[in-house]
């Protein structure tokens, strides 16, 4: 099962889950700065895993190409990073 949702929705929801009170700018701080720390892990060492949640992990889409719907005009979609 897959839940989807935005920063407000999880400012929310670590708010709610907060053992002391917080406020939404400081929950919205700490959730950036979780981001930050995250982004960082990834691009040093490639993967965070998460026990019981999961793995995240920088992968290389290849290029591919693709046909645009109302011209049909054929286009290169680049290789890029993601991720997942």
């Amino acid at each position: 099962m897959v839940i989807q949702m935005n920063k407000k929705e999880l400012t929310k929801l670590y708010i709610k889950l907060s053992l002391c009170p917080i406020s939404q700018n400081k929950a919205k701080e700490e959730i950036e700065e979780f981001f930050e720390t995250l982004k960082e892990a990834i691009v040093i060492d490639g993967k965070v895993k998460f026990p019981k949640i999961g793995t995240f992990e920088i992968l290389t889409r290849k290029s591919r190409i693709v046909a645009n719907p109302v011209t049909k005009e054929q286009m290169t979609i680049y290789p890029k990073k993601i991720v997942s």
